[in-house]
């Protein structure tokens, strides 16, 4: 891309849900203005990340494509992956060989688990940072529900509430723990409380909670 001309190139890495929502809204608050919006992500195809326990438990999402959902915006869309930044020089090496060059930058590329500091989570943990590793899980689960087995999930906050729900509503066979350093749903009001507390217990999930080590553990320890 030629960085010699007038436009204000802005590169966007990362299309979920906060590099699109940025590149489209600063598509329209741009649009008048000599400005060009570029969303790099190596998918076409728009991972709901939020959701990822519907896929756990056996769930198939709606596909959604970015280029459609970039329709009319004016945005760039470019199927790569960053891997390198140069923010002297203000250029970002992408996998498929290219280089683009920017003068505003939005960084969107998320987070991931890390479950390295536990031991045995890195070897026996399943995550669900990503739709493929859910499915595999997904497989997984039918598996263990055939044996009337278990499953513990660690997270007391939302995204560890709706996968205990979700795959305890999907399995009835299974036994789940949800694991948290506080009450489920503590951050809710009492009437959503009370409500999330009949849905456990028609579900039979059981609830343990605990506090956090004085390591600073990232998972509460029993």
């Amino acid at each position: 891309m030629n960085a010699t001309t007038n436009t204000h190139e802005i590169a966007v890495l990362g299309a979920g849900y906060t590099g699109m929502m940025a590149a489209v809204r600063l598509a329209r608050r741009t649009r008048k203005l000599d400005v060009r919006i570029t969303l790099v992500n190596p998918s076409e195809r728009f991972t709901e990340r939020l959701r990822m326990h519907q896929v756990a438990a056996g769930q198939e999402l709606a596909d959604h494509r970015i280029p459609d959902l970039l329709a009319g915006s004016g945005v760039v869309f470019h199927r790569a992956a960053a891997v390198a930044l140069d923010a002297a020089a203000r250029v970002v090496t992408l996998d498929d060989g290219g280089t683009l060059h920017y003068d505003t930058l939005i960084y969107a590329l998320g987070s991931h688990t890390d479950t390295t500091t536990v031991p045995g989570a890195d070897d026996h943990a399943w995550t669900l940072n990503d739709p493929c590793r859910a499915r595999r899980f997904s497989q997984r689960l039918t598996e263990i529900a055939a044996a009337a087995g278990t499953v513990t999930v660690v997270g007391g906050g939302l995204t560890g509430i709706e996968a205990a729900t979700e795959i305890a509503e999907a399995h009835p066979g299974l036994t789940v723990t949800l694991i948290g350093a506080a009450e489920p749903g503590n951050m809710m009001g009492d009437k959503a409380r009370a409500h999330l507390e009949r849905a456990l217990d028609r579900l039979r999930i059981v609830r343990r909670t605990a506090r956090r080590s004085p390591r600073c553990c990232p998972m509460p320890c029993a």
